[in-house]
């Protein structure tokens, strides 16, 4: 029989059905943090994840997406009966998952006590995390967070812009600074109107998996340049920056929509700004100075 792993990941708990539960902890020690005992009475997953299944690579199928980023083959069909398949693929070997409708039930052929497989175990449990969440009024963005006494700051950017420097020079000239995470960050808008953004498992090149959150006071959207200056964002500008970061599938118009809507309400809430800098301290003062007026 199959062992459970629960992990509660912003607030929302996912299930994994593994052989060996030992063997997948090893695997994934990016989670551990995110591990808890069961899951709260009354309370049901995100989704459930089920590894070694024979999917139904012979049904008719319609392809939807197929991109390719960064040595990743990433491609989205629709299944005769209505689910999803998502298949990715590198020159190490290719792995699927099959979703029902809601995004509740995720199946993949993967092993998850596979010690070869971490590489796809956890690329397809992020993607089904980030489409899961989206009618949760939640974000998954491509960013890196810094936060400094419980109050975050999220640089947006494309890769190569310098998101991870600003945040290590954050760390390097305010006392107290911390990241928060480095790659994919969960923005979460509360039942109260606050916005908040979390650490997860999935932090890119950097080791950063905390389990906490904090009060986003702003989105700065980074560019490189010769010289430092912070303009506010407004309209469609600051509505682009955020959406163009965020996780999600276009060919899922529920979902999509849902991701739509929710970067509109965050930007009711939050503001956005457009750094373009160098790498240097004066860059960050200018940041920092926005959770001061904030705090003020």
């Amino acid at each position: 029989m199959d062992k459970q792993l629960i992990y509660r990941i912003a607030e929302e708990y996912i299930l994994l059905y593994t052989p060996s539960a030992e063997a997948t902890r090893e695997l994934l020690p990016n989670y551990e943090p995110f591990l808890v005992p069961e899951l709260p009475d009354g309370c049901e997953p995100l989704f459930t994840f089920r590894g070694g299944e024979s999917l139904s690579s012979d049904q008719p199928k319609t392809l939807l997406e197929d991109k390719l980023s960064e040595g990743v083959r990433a491609r989205v069909y629709k299944l005769v009966d209505g689910q999803r398949r998502l298949e990715i693929a590198t020159r190490q070997g290719a792995h699927a998952i099959e979703v029902d409708r809601g995004w509740k039930e995720v199946r993949s052929d993967v092993l998850l006590d596979d010690p070869s497989a971490f590489f796809f175990i956890n690329r397809l449990l992020m993607i089904a995390y980030g489409v899961a969440i989206a009618p949760k009024h939640m974000l998954k963005v491509h960013a890196s967070v810094t936060e400094l006494n419980g109050r975050a700051l999220i640089f947006l950017g494309v890769s190569g812009t310098g998101k991870s420097t600003h945040s290590r020079l954050w760390r390097q000239f305010v006392p107290g600074a911390r990241l928060l995470n480095d790659d994919e960050p969960i923005v979460r808008l509360m039942e109260d109107g606050e916005v908040r953004v979390y650490g997860c498992p999935w932090s890119g090149s950097t080791p950063c998996y905390r389990n906490a959150s904090a009060h986003v006071v702003a989105f700065v959207h980074l560019y490189q340049s010769s010289e430092n200056k912070l303009t506010k964002l407004r309209g469609r500008d600051s509505f682009d920056s955020i959406y163009s970061s965020s996780a999600f599938l276009h060919s899922d118009k529920v979902r999509h929509l849902a991701t739509f809507d929710t970067v509109v309400d965050v930007l009711e809430r939050v503001p956005v700004y457009r750094l373009d800098c160098r790498p240097d301290e004066e860059a960050v003062r200018l940041t920092e100075a926005l959770l001061a007026q904030s705090a003020s």
